[in-house]
């Protein structure tokens, strides 16, 4: 991104922010969302693009995930592990403190009614466990 864009982006992030509006930065780690853009840009959530997932059995990889968290904490910014899809990669991010996860682990999308029963039976169904879906 050149200054320009920057400048661009800070402005609109701090309109939302008077709007009420929390702002993450989407896919960290691929793309445009750059390591950089973290010193430009106030956001409340870094959403860590899935690649970082795919090889949670790798020793690199999990050193890589456990600094981002622990750089987003020192940072006061939440985060969010996209692309979660089996449960070894949710409870190694739950040994993390990782905020949020976003993917397929627990359910595929559901519509509003279908979501309402699952979760229901999942509470029922797990009513001692730490895992909690609001």
């Amino acid at each position: 991104m050149n200054p320009d864009q920057i400048h661009l982006v800070k402005n609109g992030i701090l309109k939302m922010h008077e709007l009420g509006f929390k702002c993450s930065l989407d896919d960290f780690g691929s793309g445009y969302s750059s390591l950089g853009l973290l010193k430009e840009f106030e956001v409340d959530a870094l959403k860590l693009d899935r690649i970082f997932f795919l090889d949670i059995e790798n020793k690199k990889a999990k050193d890589v995930i456990g600094c981002l968290i622990d750089l987003a904490k020192k940072l006061h910014v939440a985060i969010v592990a996209e692309g979660i899809e089996d449960i070894q990669q949710a409870d190694y991010l739950k040994q993390l403190h990782c905020d949020f996860i976003q993917g397929y682990v627990y359910s595929k999308p559901l519509p509003v009614d279908e979501f309402e029963q699952w979760a229901s039976a999942w509470q029922a169904n797990h009513a001692a466990s730490e895992v909690h879906i609001d």
